[in-house]
This record gives C-alpha cells, sequence and structure tokens, in this order.
C-alpha cells in the first residue's frame, strides 16, 4: 500500500512541478536557476519521504530490522549525494535560466533524488 501511495504522491508532484516550471519560464523574467531546480527536489520530496519514514516502522522503541535499516542508512546517503552533486551542477548553469534550461535545471532537481526513492521503495519490496 504505501508503495502505490508513493508513485501517487510522485506522479502528482511531477504534474504540478512541471506546470510551475513550465508557467515560470513562460514568463517574461528569466526564472532563478536554484527555483527550477528546488521545485524539480520537492516534486519528489513527499514521494521518497513518506516510505523513508515508513521503514522506520511502528512499534515504539523497537529496533528496524536489518534490511530495513540498512536501506534506511543506504537512502539517505544517496539522498544527499544526489542533492550535493546536483546544486554543484545547477551553480555551474549560472544565476538565471531560460527556458531550455528551466525545464533541464527541473529535470535535475527530479534526478536529484530519483536513486533514493527507488531504493527506499526497493525495501519496502524486499521487507
Amino acid at each position: 500500500m504505501i508503495i502505490v501511495s508513493s508513485v501517487a504522491l510522485a506522479l502528482l508532484g511531477v504534474f504540478v512541478s512541471r506546470l510551475i516550471v513550465r508557467r515560470l519560464a513562460a514568463g517574461d523574467a528569466q526564472p532563478d536557476a536554484h527555483a527550477c531546480w528546488a521545485i524539480g527536489l520537492f516534486a519528489l520530496l513527499p514521494a521518497w519521504l513518506v516510505p523513508f519514514i515508513g521503514l522506520l516502522g511502528t512499534q515504539p522503541g523497537a529496533k528496524p530490522q536489518a534490511v530495513a535499516g540498512a536501506v534506511w542508512v543506504v537512502s539517505a546517503a544517496a539522498a544527499l549525494i544526489g542533492v550535493i552533486v546536483s546544486e554543484a551542477r545547477v551553480r555551474g548553469a549560472g544565476r538565471c535560466a531560460g527556458a531550455h534550461d528551466a525545464r533541464r535545471l527541473w529535470r535535475l532537481g527530479l534526478l536529484a533524488l530519483l536513486p533514493a526513492w527507488v531504493i527506499v521503495l526497493g525495501g519496502h519490496v524486499a521487507r
């Protein structure tokens, strides 16, 4: 059930964030590069966060299972690495983004959390 809700959150986030970036890119002023990247990043954040927290379990004071604990740590590391690496790429892109660059930077934000999301979903399948 958590996998289905996570996929639904991801689809909703991607759809809404794409509309926002499209509207930003269509405006007269050029959008900030970090804004387009952050919109892409926040598109998958809820979809990753729900199953990520779900790996901790529902029993207070109980330790998570070995597989869940390992997946939790690896997913967190993948998310941090993805965000750090993609933000470095955004800094290289400059301060403002054109219409084409806005969509590229949005996709870069999406790709930052995609590996962590896949890892956490795989952890739920393995449980």
